[in-house]
């Protein structure tokens, strides 16, 4: 008896159970949710392009289709938010725009999502007034080589019986 091929359970297991669209979206109507839309209407709408667009991706291995789906949602907002602001697409511009949305600056920013231009304004202006801006680029610098000291009654000894250097 083979007993490699007796502890490999993938071939006598079922392959997983995939995720229905009613859980996906429900699972998105809570992401939403916890972004601040309270709106159902626009939830469902938010929720069908997020889907839409999982639906458009490439397969990601490792990604459910729930996971491609909520990767889809934050792609959404952060499309809306680079579009709304005028922001490069760039992870640290995106970052501070999302903390901005999120720390309930304009805390009726959904309805700038679905607002005709012009009339999401002030909470277009709240969002700019309350990103904060990115850090700097890293600059490499040079710091000179320290010493290591570890403490210890040892130590205190040895420095009391290490010769002094002679001025």
């Amino acid at each position: 008896m083979d007993r490699n091929k007796v502890g490999v359970a993938e071939p006598y297991l079922p392959p997983p159970p995939l995720p229905s669209s009613e859980f996906a979206l429900a699972r998105l109507g809570g992401y939403w949710r916890a972004l601040g839309v309270s709106d159902p209407d626009q939830i469902a709408a938010l929720s069908e392009q997020a889907l839409r667009r999982a639906a458009e991706s490439p397969e990601s291995p490792g990604l459910d289709a729930v996971a491609r789906a909520l990767v889809a949602a934050g792609e959404l907002l952060d499309e809306w938010l680079a579009r709304a602001l005028d922001l490069p697409r760039s992870p640290p511009e995106l970052a501070a725009a999302r903390a901005a949305l999120l720390s309930g600056a304009a805390p009726n920013w959904p309805a700038a999502l679905f607002a005709a231009p012009g009339e999401a304004d002030t909470v277009l202006d709240a969002l700019r007034a309350a990103r904060a801006e990115p850090v700097p680029a890293p600059s490499p610098g040079a710091m000179p080589a320290q010493r290591i000291e570890l403490f210890g009654s040892l130590n205190s000894l040895r420095r009391l019986w290490r010769p002094q250097p002679r001025a």
